[in-house]
């Protein structure tokens, strides 16, 4: 297993291996590294940065790599990862409509109907009523109740309490009427389900997440994630710092606050999301969709305009995060020297516009790029990478 996974390895370096103009010692990177972050127009600003090799950790460059941050999207990393693990790719989030017991001829349930919600962050309110014109025109028209396991939708402010009432109102709407009075759920051989509604794999979502930083959508799966799994959303901070710290990655100076990144009360580290980075890509199963959902340098996402005429245009893999007064990159680089490299670069506090410093955000990437050299010993990750993308 071991060889198979180098020989592949191999083969993705190889098809994305260029002829650099330059190619640097880890001596010269790191020392244009620590040029570039000592340009006056980072002069005032608050740096974080790491870079390590994927397979054995070694540190290639490392300036405050434990500085705490406001990291932005690059928050939407420890959501989307963490979704993969908990759930896996091909998850989909579904809403299903039970019947606790027979279907009479006349539409008539002879029970409650329970609608077992997934907090589905690609629904919106318009669920509730695609499942009551479901039901209406299979025939359905009377039950003795409704009841409702968890909230929905996963939409800021759905609840339990919340998703029941709509449907309430979408069923009424529809002409489907409920006997009053409180409905007890059976447990017998007469439970059945009516309908369901799923939303597309996980991997499809975390795609819009990443790629295009979809604010409302992160934060929608934030949600999910806290529903089931938390128990409840308003658990999510702790629980998701407890998930990566029981994965062994480094937490001094990491909060969680939401899984968009809008939150000024996010914290992370560089250390931190490079060790996330390289977490995930010893991860089998999830590590496709994972690195899949990044967007690619000079390609697509939010980096498709940047990279677009670099020699290392479509051999960078990462998440952007931009406030007005912040930048920040995290993600794997595809060396010329057949290194695989996670980076984290978190710039907070920039003086005027981002630019400036993007542009030497991006020129530490091209830097780290450039490496010369075999990786060190250690077990190489088969299969990190996608194939390289053509040039359009």
């Amino acid at each position: 297993m071991q060889l198979l996974r180098t020989t592949v390895l191999a083969a993705f370096i190889s098809s994305v291996a260029v002829s650099p103009v330059l190619a640097f010692t880890s001596a010269e990177v790191a020392a244009r590294l620590e040029q570039t972050f000592s340009h006056p127009k980072l002069a005032n600003a608050r740096i974080s940065f790491l870079a390590a090799d994927v397979p054995t950790g070694e540190i290639i460059y490392q300036r405050n790599a434990g500085l705490s941050l406001v990291p932005a999207s690059n928050a939407k990393l420890a959501v989307t990862a963490a979704a993969l693990l908990l759930l896996g790719p091909d998850y989909c989030f579904r809403t299903v409509v039970y019947v606790g017991g027979p279907v009479e001829t006349n539409g008539r349930i002879a029970g409650p109907l329970l609608v077992v919600g997934s907090a589905d962050p690609t629904a919106d309110p318009g669920i509730f009523h695609s499942l009551a014109a479901e039901l209406a025109k299979r025939g359905y028209r009377l039950a003795s109740g409704l009841l409702v396991n968890r909230a929905v939708t996963a939409s800021r402010g759905d609840s339990t309490a919340a998703s029941r009432q709509l449907l309430l109102q979408a069923l009424a709407k529809h002409g489907f009427g409920l006997c009053p009075g409180s409905a007890v759920f059976p447990t017998s051989t007469n439970t059945s389900m009516l309908i369901q509604h799923s939303s597309g794999p996980l991997g499809a979502i975390i795609v819009r997440v990443n790629k295009q930083s979809a604010n409302s959508l992160a934060d929608n799966l934030w949600r999910s994630i806290g529903w089931l799994a938390a128990g409840l959303p308003q658990r999510m901070p702790e629980f998701l710092r407890r998930f990566w710290a029981e994965r062994g990655l480094p937490m001094a100076g990491v909060q969680f606050a939401d899984g968009s990144g809008l939150s000024r009360n996010n914290r992370a580290t560089a250390v931190f999301y490079v060790e996330l980075l390289r977490y995930m890509a010893a991860r089998q199963l999830e590590w496709p969709a994972f690195v899949g959902s990044l967007p690619v340098a000079g390609h697509d996402g939010t980096l498709a305009d940047r990279f677009r005429r670099s020699p290392w245009r479509g051999h960078i893999w990462a998440k952007t995060g931009t406030m007005h007064d912040m930048t920040t990159l995290s993600g794997y680089i595809s060396t010329s020297g057949g290194r695989l490299v996670a980076f984290s670069c978190l710039i907070n506090n920039v003086a005027g516009r981002l630019n400036s410093a993007r542009f030497l955000q991006d020129r530490a990437c091209e830097i780290l790029a450039a490496l010369e050299g075999s990786a060190p010993a250690g077990e190489a990750r088969a299969g990190l990478f996608p194939q390289k993308l053509s040039d359009e």
